[in-house]
């Protein structure tokens, strides 16, 4: 089975900078098998999870020195968001939650959000975005905040390349 763990907040701008051959390197080191990495932004994908998300992180930070919230997912987690009807859609984000969504924080979330969204599996929010991802308030800032607790983004068009590499 192939998993992906996806990083939150390297290489974003001039700080936490991680290298993609040293990155691949480190979970070559853990164990993992068919590692590869996709963009800069952190995708790491690699085949049978050795080590929960909690042990990444510290050998994350360890070998970086920065802490690297880590999420990851499954192969046949992201086939399921791609056979959203949402994921057809122009102007697509994907939030994937470190922990699962409750009840109350997606009733609040149809509170607050105007904008077009589901939650799969609550873990994993589409939003289509009517804005920008950049000019939206429903960024990634907003979802932690709101439901205080981790998370990274991703567009439709990363997620579609990332589930072709596994």
């Amino acid at each position: 089975m192939s998993y992906v763990a996806l990083l939150r907040g390297i290489n974003l701008g001039k700080r936490n900078k991680v290298d993609m051959k040293s990155l691949k390197a480190l979970f070559e080191e853990m164990g993992f098998q068919n590692v590869r990495t996709y963009i800069q932004t952190g995708n790491v994908l690699f085949d049978e999870p050795i080590c929960d998300e909690q042990q990444m992180e510290t050998q994350l930070k360890n070998t970086f020195g920065f802490d690297i919230p880590v999420t990851i997912r499954a192969k046949e987690d992201l086939e399921k968001i791609h056979q959203h009807p949402l994921f057809t859609k122009d102007n697509v984000y994907l939030l994937f939650l470190k922990t699962p969504i409750s009840n109350e924080q997606l009733e609040l979330l149809k509170e607050i959000v105007d904008d077009e969204f589901d939650v799969i599996d609550h873990q994993n929010i589409i939003i289509h975005l009517s804005k920008n991802f950049h000019q939206t308030r429903y960024n990634n800032a907003f979802f932690e905040r709101k439901l205080q607790m981790n998370s990274t983004a991703r567009n439709r068009n990363t997620v579609e390349k990332v589930l072709g590499k596994m």
